[in-house]
């Protein structure tokens, strides 16, 4: 009699279990449907929510940059730079010159109408080349030597030289600076103001020539040259 009581008992036991996985089966099956689109493979329904189609199949570009705007905010001047620090900004810089805008729903600042949207793509051009330009400066200022003294004669091939690298890198700033001129006063055209002020604050400089590294520049390879003599003078009389 025990055995058969403890039976039906292990018997109602096992049962209350298949009960309870069927019923949990049962709802994650429902919910399951629930959320099931239906309408993706519906002929008659050509359509998908925007919700569903945006975030989902675009959520890379929050990680990797892809965007003009992704390449620009990885740009950093620490208080304390090397040459390595300066010629990463550049890369990342020039990466955003070569690549696409952000849509006009995710711009740095807010734009209202696609005469604000041209402008801010100028501007931003237009500082990018500026910020280019102002490192591969920084790199040239590296290799250039503000004074030559009488006791520089000891140095003086590799001073020539590290000035001849110095030169090159003066030379090789001078097109960003030419592209951001002509992003200016492309900007300038659209007689409207961004958000964008310190931006819009370079253009009125360069477009009023306050800024221009051409001029700046040029004074620099000048005093090059008149350095490089300086050192040539003291090769040929020391032999």
């Amino acid at each position: 009699m025990i055995d058969k009581h403890f039976s039906i008992f292990a018997d109602n036991k096992n049962m209350k279990k298949i009960i309870i996985i069927s019923i949990i089966l049962a709802v994650f099956t429902q919910v399951s449907a629930a959320d099931y689109q239906y309408q993706y493979f519906n002929k008659t329904h050509k359509y998908v929510p925007f919700s569903d189609y945006i975030p989902r199949i675009r959520i890379h570009w929050k990680t990797v940059p892809h965007y003009v705007e992704d390449f620009y905010k990885l740009y950093g001047m620490k208080l304390y730079y090397n040459e390595n620090s300066l010629r990463k900004n550049i890369y990342y810089l020039q990466h955003a010159l070569n690549s696409k805008f952000r849509h006009p729903s995710k711009t740095l600042v807010k734009v209202e109408s696609k005469k604000e949207y041209k402008k801010y793509r100028k501007l931003l051009f237009m500082h990018i080349n500026l910020l280019i330009m102002k490192n591969i400066l920084k790199i040239a200022t590296r290799y250039d030597k503000k004074r030559i003294y009488f006791h520089d004669i000891t140095f003086a091939e590799d001073i020539s030289k590290s000035l001849e690298i110095a030169k090159k890198y003066y030379k090789d700033a001078i097109p960003y600076w030419n592209q951001a001129k002509k992003y200016a006063t492309a900007a300038s055209k659209i007689k409207i103001t961004t958000e964008l002020s310190n931006f819009e604050s370079e253009r009125f400089r360069i477009k009023t020539k306050d800024l221009d590294y051409k001029r700046i520049i040029n004074n620099h390879i000048k005093k090059i040259d008149i350095k490089q003599k300086k050192l040539n003078s003291f090769l040929k009389n020391s032999r």
